[in-house]
């Protein structure tokens, strides 16, 4: 048995939560630049390896995987983000959707 409610998977015995992040850019940056500047923060540790990113032109979509209680407070999870797109492009601007 699978139900889907907002940003949470159930499951038998189980529950996994997700949250999802979507940015507009005013320039599309490539993914892998984006992908290196991303990994380049420190401060990440062990949260990089629960983010997917999803780029579709000037989209960004950001999906974190929990599989505990703890969540990203959203105003950390934007300036973390922000951060690495102006390591790639310092003129780029986002617009959170």
């Amino acid at each position: 048995m699978v139900c889907l409610h907002s940003a949470v998977v159930c499951r038998i015995n189980e529950v996994i939560s997700m949250q999802r992040f979507v940015a507009e850019l005013s320039t599309p940056i490539e993914k892998a630049d984006f992908e290196r500047s991303w990994r380049s923060d420190r401060s990440l540790n062990d949260k990089q390896s629960k983010i997917e990113f999803t780029f579709d032109r000037r989209r960004v979509s950001a999906v974190i995987d929990w599989d505990s209680s703890e969540r990203w407070a959203s105003a950390s999870f934007y300036r973390t983000f922000s951060a690495a797109v102006r390591r790639s492009d310092r003129a780029c601007n986002i617009r959170w959707l």
